[in-house]
């Protein structure tokens, strides 16, 4: 079941054109194609109307198609990245929209800090999710 912020995002896409490409239990891929602006096959049928009856309308209009496909990843667990905007999840290290590096929100419960990378670890992980570091045991010493 979609959270209601979600589904208030798919719908607001599905209003303007976009349609859903790919869709699991924690994301949904969001797309909106296009065919090119209608100055564009003008000017194609123009210069190759005389030469491949209008071949070229049909392969540009193609090329426009799927390089100029936009697509939207939504995540149901998400967060905003504070660069660009774009929808992370809430797992992710880096942005995969721009790249740019995430801060980690510590565990509502407290949680473990990684002594290696500073990642924090829900309680009672015994592993940093982020680099693999064991970390110590909760009820003292390291182990």
């Amino acid at each position: 079941m979609r959270s209601n912020r979600l589904q208030r995002e798919i719908d607001d896409l599905v209003s303007r054109g976009w349609t859903i490409e790919e869709e699991t239990p924690d994301r949904v891929v969001m797309v909106d194609r296009e065919f090119g602006s209608v100055l564009s096959h003008v000017l194609v049928v123009v210069l190759t109307v005389w030469f491949s009856m209008g071949l070229g309308n049909v392969v540009w209009g193609a090329y426009n198609y799927v390089s100029n496909s936009r697509r939207r990843v939504l995540w149901e667990d998400a967060v905003g990245c504070p660069h660009c905007g774009a929808d992370v999840p809430a797992s992710a290290d880096y942005c995969p929209a721009c790249g740019d590096g995430l801060e980690r929100v510590p565990e509502p419960n407290g949680g473990i800090a990684c002594l290696e990378c500073d990642a924090v670890a829900a309680e009672g992980s015994r592993y940093c999710p982020a680099c693999g570091t064991r970390l110590a045991e909760t009820g003292g010493g390291p182990s």
